[in-house]
């Protein structure tokens, strides 16, 4: 019985010792490797301790390596603010679940990229809408849907392909180890993703 007892003092002290997720601090990175072949990142330390986390994707971004090129090009390199997060997005390119960047220059200084996302190919609910043979911006359905319009993007599964979750993963990682816990418009914190040139 108090052999017990001592075991038990032990494993209540270790989990008061282990740290929440709601002191961890959390940001992305974003490795440019290649539009198809690129890595995110979710990072994330317990303050005031500098030991540092990760798990990371494989992601897309662009149809081009060229960042200045409107629609096309993949994230500009350096550090951005998080405009926003949704787990319901509307909008008329990007749906479901999104995480909405700031608006950047690229390398020229003068052309701005604006609607950056973190997003998949789904539907504002979060399901699959696969019903041509093709490519239906709704379902992910193939290699190419990496390729974007300049956002980074995560594979997901569909009823016609079997990708890995890794929107989802991404999400319970950003929720679970130091990302806000709210939805919508949030506070601009300028070093919430770092794109690496």
């Amino acid at each position: 019985m108090r052999l017990a007892a001592v075991a038990l003092a032990a494993a209540a002290a270790l989990l008061a010792c282990a740290p929440s997720a709601a002191a961890a601090n959390g940001w992305w990175t974003f490795n440019r490797n290649s539009n198809l072949n690129s890595t995110l990142s979710w990072k994330w330390t317990y303050p005031p301790s500098p030991a540092q986390y990760s798990h990371s994707w494989r992601a897309g971004s662009g149809s081009s390596t060229d960042e200045c090129r409107r629609g096309e090009g993949w994230l500009p390199g350096g550090w951005y603010a998080q405009w926003g997060h949704w787990n319901h997005y509307g909008g008329s390119a990007v749906k479901g679940r999104v995480w909405w960047l700031q608006d950047k220059y690229c390398y020229d200084g003068i052309t701005k990229r604006v609607e950056l996302f973190i997003h998949s190919e789904e539907t504002a609910e979060n399901g699959q809408t696969c019903t041509s043979a093709w490519d239906d911006p709704t379902c992910w359905e193939r290699e190419a849907d990496y390729y974007s319009l300049g956002c980074i993007k995560l594979a997901r599964p569909s009823p016609v392909a079997n990708f890995p979750n890794d929107l989802g993963s991404a999400h319970s990682y950003y929720h679970g180890y130091g990302g806000s816990s709210e939805h919508g418009d949030l506070p601009n914190d300028a070093y919430e993703l770092y794109v690496f040139s």
